[in-house]
C-alpha cells in the first residue's frame, strides 16, 4: 500500500483530539457541578478542575500545531492520490491562518476534501460524511470564538450558565474535529489501498473507472 504523508501524524492528532475531548468534558462536568452545589465543586472538584484547566490550555496550543502541520500533510497526500487535486498544502495552511478568511477557509477545505472522497466509489460513505460535518463545524466554530469573547471582555464574573454554554460549545467543536479527522485518515488509507491494487485504474480526479469495450478479448484475436 502507497505510504501516506499523514499515517502517523493522524494517529498522534486522534490520540491528543481525544485527551482534548475529555479533558474539555471534565471541566463541563466540573461547571455543572459548580453551579448545581458550589460546596461540592470546592470541596471535591476544585483542584482537579483547575489542573485540568492548565493541562488542557497547554494541549490546546499543542494541539494546533499540530493540526496545521496534519492538514498540510493530508493535502500532500491528495495530491499525490489525486494528481489534480485542486487545493495545494500552502492553500489549505492560508485557508485556516488567515483571520476572517478563515471563516471561509475552513468549511471550504473539508467541503473540498469530502466532495473528493465522496467522488470514489470506495470511500463515497466517508466523503458524504465529512461534508455533512461542514456546517455543525463552522458553526460551532463561529459561536465558541463569540461565546469566548464574550466571556474573556466581561468584567464580572461570568454566569455559571453561560459557562455551561462554552463548555457545551467547546467540547462539540472539539468532538468535530476528532470525527473529521477519522474520518479522512480512513478516507486516505482505502484511496491509498486502491491505488496499490491491481484493479482497473481509476481517473485520477474523479476516481472513476475507464470504461470497457463489452466485447470479449478474444473475438479480437479470433480475427
Amino acid at each position: 500500500m502507497k505510504k501516506l504523508y499523514s499515517e502517523v501524524l493522524s494517529n498522534v492528532f486522534k490520540i491528543l483530539l481525544t485527551i482534548l475531548v475529555s479533558l474539555s468534558a471534565i471541566n463541563l462536568l466540573s461547571t455543572v457541578v459548580y453551579s448545581v452545589n458550589e460546596t461540592a465543586y470546592f470541596d471535591y472538584a476544585y483542584e482537579l478542575d483547575s489542573f485540568v484547566s492548565l493541562f488542557g490550555t497547554v494541549l490546546f496550543y499543542i494541539v494546533l500545531v499540530v493540526y496545521l502541520v496534519w492538514i498540510y500533510r493530508i493535502h500532500m497526500d491528495l495530491q499525490s492520490l489525486f494528481p489534480f487535486y485542486s487545493r495545494s498544502p500552502g492553500m489549505a495552511l492560508a485557508c485556516n491562518m488567515i483571520p476572517i478568511f478563515n471563516i471561509y477557509g475552513i468549511p471550504s477545505v473539508f467541503l473540498r476534501i469530502g466532495r473528493q472522497f465522496d467522488g470514489t466509489p470506495s470511500t463515497s460513505r466517508q466523503g458524504q460524511f465529512i461534508i455533512g460535518m461542514v456546517a455543525p463545524l463552522i458553526l460551532l466554530y463561529l459561536l465558541d470564538n463569540s461565546v469566548s469573547r464574550y466571556l474573556a471582555r466581561l468584567d464580572t464574573e461570568p454566569s455559571a450558565t453561560l459557562l455551561i454554554v462554552s463548555g457545551v460549545l467547546t467540547t462539540a467543536l472539539y468532538t468535530c474535529y476528532l470525527t473529521l479527522c477519522v474520518q479522512i485518515s480512513r478516507a486516505l488509507a482505502r484511496s491509498a489501498q486502491q491505488a496499490a491494487s491491481p484493479a482497473p485504474d481509476l481517473d485520477a480526479a474523479s476516481g472513476i473507472a475507464p470504461e470497457r469495450s463489452a466485447v470479449p478479448q478474444h473475438a479480437y484475436r479470433l480475427k
